[in-house]
């Protein structure tokens, strides 16, 4: 998780929207930490797998973004493996 440590005391546009950035991001890992923990452990047999967990694995399996990424991430048409690349 990015966090910036200190005050800003001047926060120019370009500070504006390196911290927009920063918290989109966040948002997203977070939710894709969480949706994979969940299958993780609905595969384990821990959880009961429900239907986002099967469109996840679905998803991953078919090299597409899942919809519950997608509806915090920014907008692209790249397949998994491409759009992750870029992530990074």
């Amino acid at each position: 998780m990015l966090k910036i440590t200190g005050k800003i005391k001047d926060k120019t546009p370009f500070i504006v929207v390196c911290l927009q950035e920063c918290e989109r991001m966040n948002t997203l890992l977070n939710e894709i930490k969480r949706t994979l923990d969940d299958l993780k452990l609905g595969l384990t047999g821990a959880l009961n797998i429900t239907d986002a967990m099967e469109s996840l694995q679905r998803s991953l399996q078919f090299n597409k973004v899942p919809a519950s990424w997608e509806s915090v991430a920014y907008p692209s048409r790249k397949n998994l493996a491409l759009w992750f690349n870029e992530l990074i």
